[in-house]
């Protein structure tokens, strides 16, 4: 990873390893969201979450993965959808 994080949530989608949220060096939860693409052997970084956070759950489908909760400054009852457009 790009990104030092722990308590972060992990999930794949269309081949890649997708890590997201977490906490990093700094006290305050993150909100970057990477790909580990193994074909190529490479991280990428994709889009921030609009609210940073730990501790979430994970709900995966083959086409998404649905952030849950988690905590930002205290409980948080976000819920985001992250999905992976495939390259044309």
């Amino acid at each position: 990873m790009r990104e030092k994080r722990a308590d972060f949530v992990a999930g794949c989608l269309g081949g890649r390893l997708i890590v997201a949220g977490g906490l990093g060096n700094q006290p305050s939860p993150l909100s970057s969201v990477e790909s580990y693409d193994p074909v190529r052997r490479r991280w990428e970084t994709l889009s921030s979450m609009p609210s940073p956070r730990c501790s979430c759950s994970l709900l995966q489908t083959p086409t998404m993965m649905l952030l849950i909760g988690g905590v930002a400054q205290g409980p948080s009852d976000a819920v985001e959808a992250l999905c992976l457009r495939e390259a044309a």
